[in-house]
């Protein structure tokens, strides 16, 4: 038997490559997702305001108790509007955001899990996220929290903040409580 070599040396080898593999074994498939960021972006504390990791989500501050409704006689006479979110601030050029937490209740607020929610100006749904914040914010005090920004691309900036001298696009911010935690003693 007489075995014929073709005239493309470049074809020839790629036959022989492919006719040496064995069948059983066939090319992985390479496939993209998105990471989860949540559990490792971490904010840096300020002013006694951090967010933390999923993990202390069972326990958000040791000693503390959670207020979670409206209803005054389900927590102690404590309410979720007693804790307010005052002055957001969010250049186009910033990563980070900062706003003020003021607590009206007669206890240290020790952590609060809330939404906040990044709307246009027509009341449009940009974006929305949850974070869980620990802080020591005495009663009837305040106490600043800067937070990294949604914005990574920086193309956009809170309506009420100096806008930048390039292009970028208003937004306003809804801030929504889940629970919030008192110091127990």
């Amino acid at each position: 038997m007489k075995i014929k070599i073709s005239s493309h040396p470049v074809i020839a080898i790629l036959t022989v490559i492919l006719l040496s593999v064995p069948a059983g074994i066939s090319a992985r498939k390479k496939g993209y997702k998105l990471k989860d960021t949540s559990a490792t972006r971490h904010t840096e504390a300020v002013s006694a305001i951090e967010s933390i990791p999923d993990t202390a989500a069972q326990e958000m501050v040791a000693g503390s108790f959670m207020v979670a409704s409206q209803c005054p006689a389900c927590n102690s006479g404590y309410t979720l509007n007693q804790i307010v979110f005052t002055g957001f601030d969010k250049n186009q050029n910033n990563s980070k955001e900062s706003f003020f937490i003021i607590n009206k209740t007669d206890r240290e607020l020790t952590g609060v899990s809330l939404y906040i929610e990044y709307i246009t100006p027509d009341r449009r749904q940009l974006h929305k996220r949850f974070l869980k914040l620990t802080c020591s914010i005495p009663a009837g005090e305040t106490r600043k929290a800067d937070i990294q920004s949604w914005d990574t691309q920086k193309s956009f900036y809170y309506y009420k903040s100096n806008p930048s001298k390039r292009k970028g696009n208003p937004f306003d911010v809804k801030f929504d409580v889940i629970a919030y935690y008192l110091r127990a003693d």
